[in-house]
């Protein structure tokens, strides 16, 4: 059964994209959300992170996750502790999800790290949720209700969209409406459903 990964850049619209997949009966596994799983307050994971960053980034032994990504960004080094913690477990968690037997037609598995941990060689395709920059700041910044500016930093220290899009193999235009993307996806859904 293929497994498509799908991507894009913070604020660009992967988690609507994949509740559209969701909702058209396809079987998806959103890394986002696993990476919050394994480090969950009582966690064997949120556990080791506490150990390996200091107790400053949590509160009752819940993460601060917003002071973390905040400093993620602006200290290399700690984006690189949190991440040798995190993308193990996350990895683990895909490989059970990628094992386990689906009716779905295909599988989406969505990553906003895709292409950056290579991921995406052992898939079938990759989908990228396109939006331009400018689209992502406004959206991002207010979804976060954080400053246009701190907003930036986080855009600039990912992948660029020009990188995403060399590696895609199908695109999804996301600088429209909900309309629009659903549209899309509803249409990409057909085609990958009789590939």
């Amino acid at each position: 059964m293929p497994i498509y990964g799908l991507t894009g850049g913070i604020a660009s619209g992967k988690t609507v994209a994949l509740q559209i997949f969701d909702k058209h009966g396809v079987d998806t596994i959103d890394a986002d959300e696993l990476a919050r799983l394994v480090i969950e307050r009582g966690t064997e994971g949120a556990r080791i992170l506490e150990e390996a960053i200091g107790e400053q980034y949590f509160y009752d032994g819940a993460l601060d996750r917003r002071l973390l990504r905040e400093d993620m960004y602006q200290f290399p080094s700690l984006k690189q502790t949190v991440e040798s913690i995190v993308h193990p477990l996350v990895r683990d968690a895909l490989d059970k999800w990628i094992k386990k037997s689906s009716k779905s037609p295909y599988r989406i598995l969505c990553s906003p790290l895709l292409i950056e941990t290579n991921q995406h060689v052992t898939l079938d395709g990759v989908i990228v949720i396109d939006t331009p920059e400018s689209i992502q700041l406004e959206r991002g910044a207010r979804r976060d209700s954080c400053a246009k500016d701190a907003f930036q930093k986080i855009i600039t220290a990912q992948l660029p969209r020009h990188a995403r899009l060399e590696h895609a193999t199908l695109v999804v235009d996301n600088s429209g409406d909900f309309r629009s993307l659903f549209q899309q996806i509803h249409i990409l859904h057909e085609k990958l459903s009789h590939d």
